[in-house]
Formats: structure tokens, C-alpha cells, sequence
């Protein structure tokens, strides 16, 4: 019964990839659009984030495609703008500057070609040539987030 148990469990969790680079990180899972938007967002509330926009980009660069009579680039795209008072504040008492990321946003998206293979994407909140604890942990604190809302 463990085994069994075991095996089934391994099959519930997602299988991720996840490339980091210098200012944005990439994670590419299988699986729904609709559901991982679904689990993302559930995550972003549950974590204290309140949700300030969903923005439909797919759909704005589908019907500007149209209008050029080119094949559209997204099956589905959006962007998820966030925010928390408390981290908020943080940040702005640690720079005033950090204003520049709010909210937080976060981008999902699937191409038209690769069906069933959704993107999400972070850029990191940072400041060239500036150490910023503050931003280290929102970082760590996002990318945390988004696995654990792929698991």
C-alpha cells in the first residue's frame, strides 16, 4: 500500500525546468495553461499578495498579428501584476527607488507551436551595481512561489 502510495504521489508533482538568467529566470512545465495560471494565482493569494492586474498580452499580440495578416506568436499570454503593503514598504524604506517595481509581475505563456508547454517568467527586481537586501529576498521569496505552485 506505502509503494503504491509512493508511485502515485510521484506522478502528482510537476516536472519543471528552470533556467536562470542574469536579469529573468525561465521555468517551462508540461501540462494546462488554464490550470497552472489556476495554481500560480492561488499561490500568489495564499502567500499575502494581492492580485492588481491580469493583463492579456496573447490576446493583444493575436489581434495585432491579424491586423498584419501574420500568424499569431501566443496561444495564450499573460502578465500577473502583484503586490504585498508589507514588502512594499520594505522596499521603499530600504530605496525609494524600488517604487520601480511595483507591483511585482509575473508572465505565463504558452506559443502557438508548443502545445501544452507553458513558460513562466520572473525578472528579478534589482538594481545594477547595488546590493539590496531587500530585493534578495523578494527574489527568493517569488521564485519560491512559482515552485511551489508547480508542485
Amino acid at each position: 500500500m506505502f509503494f503504491i502510495f509512493v508511485i502515485f504521489s510521484l506522478n502528482l508533482q510537476a516536472q519543471y525546468k528552470k533556467t536562470i538568467h542574469s536579469d529573468y529566470v525561465i521555468y517551462e512545465v508540461q501540462g494546462r495553461y488554464s490550470t497552472i495560471m489556476f495554481t500560480l494565482s492561488d499561490e500568489i493569494s495564499q502567500n499575502g499578495f494581492i492580485s492588481s492586474y491580469k493583463a492579456d498580452i496573447g490576446n493583444a499580440v493575436k489581434n495585432i498579428s491579424s491586423f498584419y495578416k501574420k500568424e499569431p506568436i501566443f496561444k495564450n499570454a499573460q502578465k500577473i501584476g502583484f503586490c504585498r503593503q508589507t514588502l512594499t514598504l520594505e522596499m521603499m524604506e530600504e530605496n525609494p527607488n524600488n517604487l520601480m517595481f511595483c507591483p511585482l509581475s509575473i508572465a505565463l505563456y504558452e506559443l502557438n507551436n508548443e502545445k501544452n508547454l507553458v513558460k513562466i517568467v520572473y525578472r528579478f527586481a534589482k538594481v545594477s551595481n547595488k546590493e539590496s537586501k531587500v530585493l534578495e529576498k523578494v527574489n527568493k521569496e517569488i521564485l519560491q512561489l512559482i515552485e511551489n505552485s508547480l508542485e
